[in-house]
Parts: structure tokens; C-alpha cells; sequence
């Protein structure tokens, strides 16, 4: 896990504090509660927004249990919301971190993997997906029937959605559109702006985008 948690490197900069732990380490430890991961089947389609995970709050991680079960040593996906807030601050970059977990391969032998957004950089220097980086916005395992597509961010959480391989397209360009939206009109805004605002993403959430983008779309262009 590299730089993502302390029990893989010990530190990011000498001399500096040490950065946080991930959300497998927490869970092991007993310090995030089963009632703060959402549980999501590959083949589902759920959006979910996570607390930042060194500041803690309702919902800190969504685990995608690749066998299909909560349990049974099997692997499965960890995703959690990294920023820059706490013991995190010295982090290389923020926004959603996917863990790859084989609780069958040995301590020490790559029982949790990070499922790096960025191969490129080393270290896993920009590791995280995130909604403004084009070749960082979603993650497909198709042999699992899974993608991964990081959202906005909304009242101190940042949103991701799990969803299929087939949906992913359709859905990436959906979640960009709002995006375009909220940058357009940033807080404070008018009550026309706020009320689009609020039935896209509602849209969005039942996974109809289709109307999602429509209803975005007519408000961006009435503002030009």
C-alpha cells in the first residue's frame, strides 16, 4: 500500500508526522463499525458518499465482496475517501482509494493491495480516482462485473459510485455533466440553479441519467 498506510511505509517525509491508516487496517483494529461500510454486490448499482476517512464520520468505506459474501476468506474490494485532513495531511494526493483485499495470501505478502489510478507515477504518488482527472475517473474490473467512478464532493463527503462495466460509460458522463453543473454555479446560487442542482443528483441516485443529464443540460445552456 505504500504511503497509504503506516503499516505498509512508515512515513511519507523524514522529519515529518506519519500519515494515517487505511480503512482495511481501522476495521482489523476494531475502530470503524460494520454499520459505517456499505455492503454492494458486483452487478449492483449504488452511489455512495464517504466521510473523509482520518476525520471520520457515518459512512467511511464500501466493501464489494468479489465472491459474492461478507465472509469466508474470500477477496474483495475496500473503498474509502483519502484527504488531506488529521493524520492524513502529508498524503501524495486525495480522492477515492481502492484496496484490493485476499485475506487467503499470507501477512506480509500482499493481503491488501492498492489498485493504483495512475501506474505511471511512482510510488502510488497519484494512486487515488478522482472525477477531474481524465485518466483517473474510473476503474472496470470486468471479470468481476465491477466499476468504480468517483463523484463530487457534497458537505464534507465525496460521492462514488459502484456500478457495472456495461453502465460505467453512460453513468461517467452523466457524473461529469454534474459536475460542469456545480462548477458553473458554485454556493451561493440562485434558487433556479439550486433547484437543478438538487433533482439531477436525485436522479442520479436512482440511476436514471438519462434524466440526470437532461435536466443539467437545460440549465446549463439557459445560462448562456
Amino acid at each position: 500500500m505504500g504511503p497509504w498506510d503506516i503499516m505498509s511505509q512508515h512515513f511519507i517525509e523524514r522529519r515529518r508526522p506519519p500519515q494515517g491508516i487505511s480503512s482495511f487496517t481501522k476495521i482489523r483494529l476494531g475502530w470503524i463499525s460494520p454499520d459505517q461500510v456499505t455492503l454492494v454486490n458486483p452487478g449492483a448499482t449504488q452511489t455512495v458518499f464517504l466521510a473523509p476517512l482520518s476525520k471520520g464520520g457515518r459512512t467511511l468505506a464500501v466493501k464489494i465482496p468479489l465472491s459474492g459474501r461478507w465472509s469466508g476468506g474470500r477477496r474483495y474490494y475496500l473503498v474509502e475517501n483519502r484527504q488531506p485532513i488529521g493524520y492524513d495531511r502529508l498524503l501524495p494526493d486525495c480522492g477515492i482509494l481502492v484496496l484490493e483485499v485476499n485475506p487467503d495470501v499470507r501477512e506480509g505478502s500482499g493481503t491488501v493491495k492498492v489498485v493504483d489510478a495512475d501506474p505511471a507515477s511512482p510510488y502510488f504518488s497519484h494512486a487515488t480516482f478522482r472525477l477531474d482527472r481524465n485518466r483517473r475517473n474510473t476503474f472496470i474490473d470486468k471479470k468481476q462485473d465491477v466499476a468504480i467512478i468517483p463523484l463530487w464532493p457534497d458537505k464534507g463527503t465525496l460521492g462514488v459510485l459502484i456500478t457495472t462495466p456495461e453502465k460505467a460509460p453512460d453513468a461517467l458522463r452523466t457524473a461529469l455533466t454534474i459536475q460542469q453543473l456545480l462548477k458553473r454555479f458554485p454556493e451561493p446560487r440562485g434558487a433556479g440553479e439550486q433547484k437543478a442542482i438538487e433533482e439531477s443528483i436525485a436522479s442520479f441516485k436512482r440511476s436514471d441519467f438519462k434524466t440526470c443529464r437532461e435536466i443539467a443540460q437545460q440549465r446549463l445552456e439557459r445560462a448562456w
